[in-house]
């Protein structure tokens, strides 16, 4: 009786070490693909942009200097009062910083501006 009892908690303790393993992996950057918000962050902190190819993660209604640290805050249609939104994007350097299907463009090239004071890179992953 008493093997039998150890053996079912080292395999619960197995079981238990293999789940949070699962489940320790690499948190979603901003412009990641996803197809929930819940793909992008389960505290309910970025969402999942599904107007976008493939989803983007991202955090709607940003200020300057108030996304991750992985992103910019953009501001899309700036002159506009009636359609400007804002959104975290993902900075980039050259194409090869975006995912496949996304470019690395000016925001100035798509009706858009960063808003943060100083952005490590003026560009930004975009369909």
């Amino acid at each position: 009786m008493r093997a039998s009892l150890t053996s079912k908690i080292v395999t619960l303790a197995v079981f238990a070490v293999l789940a949070l393993a699962g489940t320790s992996g690499c948190k979603p950057q901003i412009g990641d693909a996803c197809t929930l918000s819940t793909d992008c962050s389960t505290l309910g902190d970025r969402l999942c942009d599904t107007s976008m190819p493939g989803g983007y993660c991202t955090v709607f209604g940003c200020e300057s200097g108030q996304c991750p640290n992985d992103s910019v805050c953009v501001e899309i249609h700036p002159d506009s009062t009636r359609f400007a939104r804002r959104f975290c994007l993902a900075p980039c350097g050259k194409p090869s910083d975006c995912r496949s299907g996304y470019a690395c463009v000016l925001p100035s090239d798509r009706d858009a501006r960063i808003l943060d004071v100083s952005p490590v890179h003026d560009s930004v992953c975009l369909p």
